[in-house]
């Protein structure tokens, strides 16, 4: 059985864990002559943003989106050494939706996002990203685990 991925979706969330994450990615699209579309989503609730008190200065939200692009950048770099075509983008909003909406957007045929392997109580508490663009992507989804080093 052949597969033809085109496109792979990679949302980065700049953890540590992230290197492992975009690593697999790439040795997808070098071997299946893909190319990649990393995403960076970020989202402060709407509880913080009205918090009594907080302020947050007018370009914080161009700060944020300048910061991401920046690192992104630095994995896209890497990735176009490696002969793949890479496209960046940085959107403001809940993460698995906006991986949901951009992965029908730029028509991608996988989805590689990282795992954090939370304790069940912590699941519960706050669900799970990759679980929930597990459920509801349009195309499979590869999940990448931290490795752990002994």
């Amino acid at each position: 059985m052949s597969l033809d991925v085109q496109r792979i979706l990679v949302p980065v969330d700049f953890s540590k864990h992230a290197d492992q994450v975009v690593e697999w990615a790439a040795e997808l699209a070098v071997e299946h002559h893909s190319a990649l579309t990393l995403l960076h989503a970020y989202h402060v609730p709407i509880e913080l943003q009205h918090f009594e008190g907080a302020y947050l200065p007018a370009d914080y939200w161009r700060c944020i989106k300048n910061d991401a692009t920046s690192q992104l950048d630095h994995y896209a770099e890497i990735a176009r050494r490696r002969g793949i075509e890479v496209e960046s983008l940085v959107r403001e909003g809940y993460p698995a939706t906006v991986i949901e909406e951009e992965a029908l957007r730029v028509h991608a045929d996988l989805i590689v996002i990282g795992s954090q392997g939370r304790s069940m109580l912590k699941h519960l508490l706050v669900g799970s990203i990759a679980e929930r663009v597990v459920h509801k992507a349009h195309c499979p989804v590869l999940t990448v685990k931290p490795t752990t080093t002994h």
